[in-house]
């Protein structure tokens, strides 16, 4: 028994799971491979919330909420694992390679210049100095200071440990075939092997597995998988300042000289793998922006499934289920979003009060 059962070891169930130790509670995560085996890991670590924001909105508040808490949520990771995330406030750049792109640019970020947030217009020169390697066709760009990037790997590792350190349990290779009901109330979880696992609260954190699990009031098409590819590339040394976005494309570099290359999204299904025409179409487009890549390794590839809702904004807190609660649908979103995530889901589960509004991420929106 114990007092909560979080279905999913990626970086929002993890976090999760950190944020309810660290009120008492007792925590157990199921996951059916590895933490951090699906979407988590494979993620590029952009903690962009203004640069693709055409207007506010409750999502990009949201966005914004979880992004300030990063810095000290990064440093408590620190200072309880001994391990750096990579967290790095960079800013991003998105960089324009002709005028009626670089004013279709300029034209979407104007409402966050009036709103007073961080905003720079770039002409071609001031593009160069911020981004030198970024190609001579580019004509100038926007720069957002306050964006950052971080290391979604490493930061998951951390958040493991710090949760195992508050007393989480994580069992791993656990299938979850279904959530336990009785009475309109969660009491645990029956596994694969058909034994059941109780609890007292659900937390339903299994990105894009989350509409599979039976006894989730989802419908079928609840949370989709949504493929996405990224290309690693390696360089001897940076070449890039912070993660630089092109039309369709970005670049998100490690201080080790790698650079991310990505993404594509694709409705596959379930289907994994990378393939050649994605890999090729992201290596045009990155060498189009920064030539210099040209001279880089290819380190490896890879895909991952980001977890899409119907209207791609995340499902959070209580379901029609007593006792189910949900932290999933966070689509390209959820290393950005996991530390506010994580407080929501600590708060509707102690019976205080979110630190924010989530009645428009209400988990009963997408629910039968």
């Amino acid at each position: 028994m114990t007092d909560v059962l979080v279905i999913g070891g990626g970086i929002i169930g993890c976090s999760a799971a950190l944020a309810l130790a660290r009120r008492g509670a007792r925590v157990t995560v199921l996951e059916q491979s590895m933490p951090g085996a699906g979407a988590s890991n494979a993620a590029a670590g952009v903690l962009g919330t203004q640069m693709d924001a055409l207007q506010d909105s409750p999502f990009f508040r949201l966005t914004r909420e979880s992004l300030a808490r990063y810095p000290a949520f990064t440093e408590e990771l620190r200072e309880v694992t001994g391990i750096d995330v990579g967290y790095r406030r960079t800013g991003i750049t998105r960089a324009a390679l002709g005028d009626d792109e670089l004013a279709g640019v300029v034209r979407g970020a104007a409402w966050q210049r009036e709103a007073g947030l961080g905003v720079e217009v770039l002409d071609r020169e001031a593009l160069r100095a911020v981004e030198p390697a970024v190609s001579q066709h580019a004509v100038g760009g926007v720069r957002f200071p306050d964006e950052a990037r971080i290391d979604p790997p490493t930061l998951l590792l951390a958040v493991k440990i710090a949760a195992e350190r508050a007393g989480v349990t994580f069992r791993t290779g656990t299938v979850v075939l279904r959530v336990a009901v009785r009475e309109g109330r969660a009491w645990g979880v029956m596994l694969e092997n058909g034994s059941i696992v109780e609890g007292d609260a659900v937390v339903l954190a299994a990105g894009s597995w989350s509409s599979l699990v039976g006894g989730v009031p989802l419908p079928a098409d609840g949370v989709q998988p949504v493929r996405g590819q990224i290309v690693e590339l390696l360089l001897p040394s940076p070449i890039l300042r912070g993660p630089v976005l092109g039309r369709d494309m970005y670049l998100s570099p490690r201080d080790d000289g790698r650079v991310l290359v990505g993404s594509t999204r694709e409705h596959v299904g379930f289907k994994p793998g990378v393939t050649a025409g994605a890999v090729r179409y992201l290596l045009d487009a990155a060498l189009t922006l920064v030539p210099a890549l040209a001279d880089a390794g290819i380190s490896r590839t890879w895909s991952g499934f980001r977890p899409a809702t119907r209207d791609e904004l995340p499902l959070l807190g209580k379901t029609p289920i007593e006792k189910l609660y949900a932290a999933t649908g966070h689509f390209a979103n959820g290393v950005i979003l996991a530390p506010i995530t994580a407080e929501i889901l600590a708060a509707e589960i102690s019976g205080s009060a979110p630190p924010v509004d989530i009645t428009p991420f209400a988990a009963t929106r997408a629910l039968d």
